[in-house]
């Protein structure tokens, strides 16, 4: 791994923590990822949501925290911070609206929806979401347990409907395969997901690629996985898609199950930022197609630590943003100490 190297990003320019200046009392969330909607606008998506002053989201109760929220975020410049941007509210406006709800028998103080990212097809924005099961009692860090992804599809008014799973439940995939849709992108005639099997130190997971056509993304047998793969050390292999997902195309690995993925005009190439693992370094990756080989990870930045204990996640690129055709881009990510979505500016070299 290239260490603070210089060979893709020329500067970073630290914005700062984001969203905070709201209507609606919200002082800390997680995720912060986006999806670009139709009419010049862009809609983000957060997990837990903080109301109120707070000093720690270790050991938070959770019962009263909203698990997942979203708001309208026009196009805009953001090299000044995004200024422009409205929740989705409760009723009576007073509270941000949970995007996708609880189902009995789930309990909100032991499970968590927490949708990561999606995209908008055939008429509606649909939210890939993880089932998350934990211990009230322990570290919210290190306690808790993926279940499955969901599929939520919107109504045309950002109210979500829970898809079922061909099973009955409303996980697609379970808590042992990948969680396809931690981010999406459309390429072509094809929504690629990205999936991440995650290690019980929840750190450093490893990195897979499944696909659909639009017009079936309701339709879990008609995903393809890609099960074969071009390496560093074989860059010739040809991608082989097959209907059956098997762990044996890793594209890359030391994700805590954020990242983001796009094709970058600048550099010609696709491009992945993320946190390496939970530590203060982030990384990006390149690769000649989606399908790889992915590039080893370079360091481009090593943000302040909050806290001694700070973790560092949900790194991730917000491509509708960027200037310059791709050389100037956009990256949030969250210190577990502060618990608010801090934005990059990152110039490409």
């Amino acid at each position: 791994m290239s260490q603070l190297g210089r060979h893709l990003v020329r500067s970073v320019r630290d914005l700062g923590v984001q969203f905070l200046d709201n209507d609606v009392n919200i002082t800390g969330h997680d995720c912060a990822s986006s999806v670009i909607l139709p009419g010049g606008r862009s809609f983000w998506i957060f997990g837990d949501t903080i109301e109120g002053p707070f000093e720690t989201v270790r050991y938070l109760p959770l019962a009263d925290v909203l698990s997942n929220t979203g708001c309208i975020v026009p196009l805009q410049d953001i090299s000044q911070g995004v200024r422009d941007f409205e929740y989705l509210k409760s009723p009576d406006g007073q509270r941000p609206r949970q995007l996708i709800q609880f189902r009995p028998p789930e309990e909100k103080a032991k499970q968590r929806l927490w949708a990561v990212h999606g995209t908008h097809v055939n008429g509606h924005l649909y939210l890939y979401y993880h089932k998350i099961t934990m211990d009230p009692a322990l570290d919210v860090f290190e306690a808790f347990t993926l279940d499955g992804m969901g599929l939520a599809r919107d109504d045309g008014t950002f109210h979500f409907e829970r898809l079922k799973a061909p099973d009955g439940t409303y996980e697609l995939w379970k808590g042992d395969e990948p969680g396809f849709g931690a981010f999406v992108q459309e390429i072509d005639s094809y929504l690629y997901l990205w999936g991440c099997i995650q290690p019980a130190s929840k750190s450093g997971g490893d990195m897979y690629l499944a696909r659909v056509r639009p017009a079936d993304i309701e339709h879990p047998s008609a995903y393809e996985y890609l099960v074969e793969a071009p390496t560093l050390e074989r860059p010739d292999r040809m991608p082989v898609w097959s209907r059956t997902f098997t762990a044996s195309a890793c594209l890359f690995s030391h994700v805590p199950n954020e990242m983001s993925s796009s094709y970058n005009p600048y550099l010609g190439k696709f491009i992945s930022l993320a946190t390496y693992e939970r530590d203060d370094r982030l990384v990006i990756r390149t690769a000649p197609e989606i399908t790889g080989p992915w590039s080893e990870p370079e360091v481009f930045y090593r943000p302040a630590k909050a806290k001694p204990d700070s973790l560092f996640n949900a790194g991730k690129e917000h491509p509708e943003f960027s200037r310059g055709g791709g050389k100037v881009i956009y990256m949030t990510f969250i210190d577990s100490s502060v618990y608010v979505p801090h934005l990059l500016e990152i110039t490409l070299a």
